[in-house]
């Protein structure tokens, strides 16, 4: 059995981060109703161009039968 931790980092622009928020549950632009694009226009304020760096990392666990 081998175990390999990858480590990496991704920049997001500000046009990335809305559409992930919008494909989310908890920020999806249906639950803002007519007052979406001021959303999208305050966080566009608030954040800047960007780049959003996220560093994330994730294991990968590798076995075969002998």
């Amino acid at each position: 059995m081998t175990e390999t931790r990858v480590r990496f980092t991704r920049d997001w622009t500000i046009d990335q981060v809305l559409g992930y928020l919008a494909s989310t549950s908890f920020a999806a632009p249906h639950l803002f109703a007519e007052r979406a694009q001021e959303f999208q226009d305050r966080l566009r304020d608030r954040l800047g161009d960007g780049p959003f760096e996220e560093s994330s990392s994730f294991e990968v666990i590798l076995a075969a039968r002998p």
